[in-house]
């Protein structure tokens, strides 16, 4: 992955961190995990608009939507992304660390989305 798409999706993490004014948990659903703070849903193959919406709803798909659309759809990787409270997946890897800083394995996030 180049530099600037790892910059796009890192700044993309952020700003969904950001839409968010408490530490809410994230929710395991079967095969894929959701912010509500953070506004989207995550399957194995990264942040997924369909999911958004199934479980999240119309607004939280428009919102999300929007976010996309913004970054620019050339820039934008589902593929790595951060939630409220830090947990941080990248499913080229099929990894996902407690923090961002990625010092420790979430093993819960991993069977989960990767059922490893």
């Amino acid at each position: 992955m180049n530099t600037k798409m790892t910059k796009i999706s890192l700044a993309f993490g952020f700003a969904l961190l950001a839409a968010s004014t408490s530490a809410i948990a994230v929710e395991y659903k079967p095969h894929a995990i959701c912010d509500k703070g953070a506004g989207f849903c995550a399957d194995w193959e990264g942040v997924s608009v369909a999911l958004t919406k199934m479980y999240l709803g119309d607004k939280a798909e428009a919102k999300l939507m929007a976010r996309i659309k913004e970054i620019g759809l050339e820039y934008f990787d589902p593929t790595e992304f951060t939630m409220t409270g830090g947990l941080t997946c990248h499913t080229k890897e099929k990894l996902c660390w407690t923090t961002r800083l990625r010092e420790k394995l979430d093993p819960k996030a991993m069977k989960i989305l990767f059922d490893n």
